[in-house]
């Protein structure tokens, strides 16, 4: 099993009624690979998954939700992850004060900030600059960045080359 955020960070997981409730959902599967299905059930198709079923949409889950939950402390620190959260966040599909109080209450906030500080400048749209802009008007609690090497280099788009 992959080591979790807080681990990564080195500080200890608070009790989460969220993550709680998202167990429940994910069954035997768990809240990772639930919530990895639900982001690809709306399209987002950023992270691989080896099962052919993904479910059934969760309605009650927003995409904010979805970005909050793959960043939480207790979430394990998976860099397939990463681009998945990236073009989620580009999108322009989530609330930007909404997704910075659900990681605020979820103590994703200094995850959140690492991921944006991750995207190379020409891959920063209007949408990650206002996510941006929402994080530099409520300082990060937590200055502490995961320990976890991702070469933002792999967030760049590039043309597909052919032979």
């Amino acid at each position: 099993m992959e080591p979790t955020y807080a681990e990564k960070l080195g500080v200890p997981c608070h009790r989460s009624f969220f993550r709680d409730a998202l167990a429940r959902r994910a069954g035997s599967m768990g809240p990772q690979e639930y919530l990895i299905d639900q982001a690809n059930l709306r399209g987002f198709r950023g992270a691989y998954s080896d099962r052919s079923d993904l479910g059934e949409l969760d309605p009650a889950l927003s995409l904010e939700d979805i970005v909050v939950g793959l960043l939480q402390p207790q979430a394990p620190a998976e860099v397939r992850v990463v681009k998945l959260i990236v073009r989620m966040l580009q999108s322009g599909r989530l609330d930007p004060a909404r997704l910075w109080l659900g990681a605020r209450r979820e103590k994703a906030d200094s995850v959140l900030a690492w991921v944006l500080g991750l995207i190379p400048e020409q891959e920063q749209n209007e949408a990650v600059q206002a996510i941006q802009m929402v994080v530099d008007a409520h300082p990060v609690r937590d200055t502490r960045r995961p320990t976890v090497r991702y070469d933002p280099k792999r967030l760049l788009r590039v043309k597909a080359r052919v032979g």
